[in-house]
């Protein structure tokens, strides 16, 4: 099916998007169905994901990131798992593609996960953004990446990805919780 994924997302990836994207309710059927698919894709033919073009790419992500953000749980949970097995596949991809994946979305998809985490209407997803984080961390604390999570305009080059993640994370925090301190 890897040949025909491009050719079945042509046909139904941006229309569905166009139709749903309007708010978090309407169609939940074709939204838990669409979320479904996307997370299949990536399950069964992940080597189709690497073939769309930049901008189909990112739609996918960010797909991804917005089911994680439904009040729906079957909708929120295929986005958890579906990031959170892209991040598997991604790490277990050649070193140019993981480097580039990583550098071009680590930081929104984590900034995405504590959206969720914080909020009280995601209780029901806490497992999985729990799972997301926990694998995010691991993969940084392990040295599992090999190239950096951030852009040049994150960080100087050659700053370690533990360092920077530290660093971003508590920025992260504190910006969203005053009351913290360094």
């Amino acid at each position: 099916m890897v040949d025909q994924v491009p050719a079945i997302l042509d046909a139904i990836f941006e229309c569905t998007l166009e139709m749903i994207n309007k708010d978090f309710s309407e169609y939940p059927e074709h939204r838990v169905g669409f979320f479904k698919l996307l997370r299949a894709i990536n399950l069964r033919c992940f080597p189709s994901l690497l073939r769309l073009d930049q901008r189909q790419f990112k739609l996918v992500i960010d797909s991804c990131m917005w089911a994680s953000k439904h009040d729906n749980r079957s909708v929120e949970g295929e986005g958890l798992n579906m990031c959170l097995e892209l991040m598997a596949n991604m790490a277990e991809a050649d070193a140019q593609t993981c480097n580039s994946f990583f550098q071009n979305f680590y930081t929104s998809i984590l900034q995405d996960v504590f959206f969720v985490l914080t909020d009280s209407d995601h209780k029901a997803g806490f497992k999985y953004q729990s799972m997301l984080l926990a694998r995010m961390f691991w993969l940084v604390a392990g040295n599992k990446l090999p190239g950096p999570i951030y852009t040049s305009e994150q960080a100087p080059a050659g700053t370690p990805n533990r360092e920077f993640l530290q660093s971003f994370v508590a920025n992260l925090l504190s910006n969203a919780f005053p009351n913290l301190t360094q």
